[in-house]
């Protein structure tokens, strides 16, 4: 008998703790979980790039159609921009990606698509406005195109980015490292012009991109690296004579017989020599071990930190204006 009361006060007790509870997360609910970080605000206002041509907007009221240059196959075929575009961004970026991301990396290909049209580039090297060689200009897989891309191009339809009026060399790479390349580090002879917008900025591309992207080892001949920076004495005496701001190898060598960290990689081979973010350089045995970050000449919008910031809650403005800073995101045509 005791017991049963006993229990029966039990019961009574737990459902008032429950009622109390309850009445308590309606008047308290939990706390919202803190928001994703967000890029920090432009503290200066970004200066003129000095003899910059500013773009003509007026050049493109409408969408152009574009004379591209398919290089598996050998010839041209004309299309509307857009279209093309949908067939460089699912092959530039995973197609199931994140909207936001997909969005970010649509607005970078059409504006370097139109930088590469302004310059006249694959005009003179193949007759074209545009290439899908991923050495000439940008990748491109039609056949990946899905609802994902297509929808991340319409939704950014007519977008470009420009800084103080000129249009960004919209350069982007698979993993920085970490950190983004300056200019100075990547395309010290390639871009002439000053771009401003190529900082060493961080990211958190290392949360997600394969480990293969993210930290490396490859060795080469003492020999193969001699030749590449023009040395016919002893390897053993080749060093990074110079890093940059992002910590590139600006310069590698032995004195005045040096070339530039880009021209190096490219000697040595991109998927070699996968950036020239070296965390170590040792020569051992008559062959040298390179330990290196990313993936990639590092510059501009990193895709797998647009992976891991549009995952955060970033929309596609908030990525490039992190990649890109001081740009502006500007409609053109409709």
């Amino acid at each position: 008998m005791l017991r049963n009361q006993q229990t029966k006060f039990a019961t009574i007790v737990i459902v008032i703790l429950l009622a109390i509870a309850g009445r308590y997360l309606l008047l308290h609910p939990p706390a919202p979980k803190p928001l994703p970080e967000q890029p920090e605000k432009q503290q200066e206002m970004p200066q003129p790039i000095p003899n910059a041509t500013p773009f003509d907007n007026a050049k493109y009221k409408s969408e152009p159609s574009v004379v591209v240059w398919l290089a598996d196959k050998g010839y041209t075929q004309t299309m509307m921009l857009e279209k093309y575009l949908e067939g460089v961004v699912a092959q530039e970026m995973d197609p199931g990606w994140p909207q936001e991301a997909l969005c970010a990396q649509a607005i970078a290909s059409r504006t370097m698509s139109l930088k590469a049209i302004e310059a006249g580039t694959i005009r003179r090297l193949r007759g074209a406005d545009v290439s899908t060689s991923k050495n000439e200009l940008q990748a491109y897989a039609p056949e990946k195109v899905n609802d994902n891309v297509r929808e991340a191009v319409r939704r950014t339809r007519g977008q470009i980015l420009l800084y103080t009026g000129v249009l960004v060399h919209a350069i982007y790479s698979s993993c920085n490292g970490g950190i983004a390349a300056t200019k100075e580090e990547s395309f010290l002879t390639e871009i002439s012009e000053p771009t401003p917008y190529f900082q060493p900025v961080k990211d958190d591309c290392m949360q997600n991109a394969p480990e293969k992207q993210q930290r490396w080892i490859v060795k080469i001949s003492g020999r193969e690296v001699a030749g590449a920076v023009g040395y016919k004495g002893n390897p053993a005496d080749i060093k990074i004579l110079e890093t940059g701001s992002s910590g590139r190898i600006m310069y590698i060598g032995v004195g005045d017989n040096k070339v530039t960290g880009a021209e190096f990689r490219k000697k040595i081979g991109y998927d070699r020599l996968k950036s020239t973010l070296i965390t170590e350089m040792v020569y051992n045995n008559g062959q040298f071990t390179f330990t290196g970050q990313g993936w990639g000449n590092g510059a501009g919008l990193c895709q797998w930190g647009a992976y891991t910031y549009a995952q955060a809650g970033w929309n596609a403005e908030q990525i490039l204006k992190h990649f890109y800073p001081g740009v502006t995101i500007n409609k053109i045509w409709e």
